[in-house]
């Protein structure tokens, strides 16, 4: 079976250990940041560039990625998006870790449009964890899907060049990769599933041979 979703890497291990666990490598593939071409994205329904990745090699194939809009696929980002990239502005914000100590239903997110597909169902403490900063700009016409109490944008949606984007300061790829946040199956399948229409299976296991672990 082709691989689905294109998973842009560029050596952290947390990205590395999502897309290698058996519920999602045969869905998952790892392109390396400095190999993205239009032509080796023309073989994925969707891309991810997840949290922590490489923005400046990621602004340099541009057109490869709008390319890869053009014909009609999904691009789901977190975290720091460049502004040259999709016209987007990010800036940090202090992160709250510790709301789940003390209101563990009551998540740092004053709205969530629970009528968007990746959210749908979701609990508010499933739909939101912590977020690493907000975007202060995003392009015009987007769609709104969560923001803070102050009115800050964490989540949004646009639609470009006949693709679709899902943008968000949320981290669901690095903490799902690092088992921080266990309970992060019920945002991941919904998300894949939006993106490509395969719905996961099974419970999100680490297999120590993938990282040289013999004993």
């Amino acid at each position: 079976m082709n691989k689905k979703i294109a998973l842009i890497f560029n050596g952290v291990w947390s990205q590395y250990t999502f897309a290698k666990a058996p519920k999602y490598k045969s869905i998952f593939d790892l392109v390396y940041v400095y190999d993205i071409s239009a032509s080796l994205l023309s073989n994925y329904d969707a891309m991810i560039i997840p949290f922590q990745s490489n923005q400046k090699a990621i602004v340099e194939k541009k057109d490869a990625i709008l390319s890869f809009l053009a014909s009609g696929k999904k691009i789901f980002m977190e975290g720091d998006a460049a502004e040259e990239l999709f016209g987007a502005k990010w800036e940090d914000r202090p992160v709250n870790n510790y709301w789940w100590v003390t209101n563990p239903d009551n998540p740092p997110i004053a709205k969530t449009d629970y009528s968007h597909p990746v959210y749908s169902g979701l609990k508010p403490r499933h739909a939101c964890w912590h977020t690493h900063g907000v975007y202060t700009k995003i392009p015009n016409g987007s769609q709104i899907i969560q923001e803070t109490p102050e009115g800050e944008v964490i989540t949004w949606q646009y639609n470009l060049m006949g693709g679709t984007i899902l943008a968000t300061t949320l981290d669901p790829i690095v903490e799902h990769g690092i088992q921080q946040i266990t309970h992060l199956d019920n945002y991941t399948d919904k998300l894949i599933y939006w993106l490509c229409g395969v719905q996961p299976e099974g419970k999100f296991e680490f297999v120590k041979e993938d990282f040289g672990v013999t004993v």
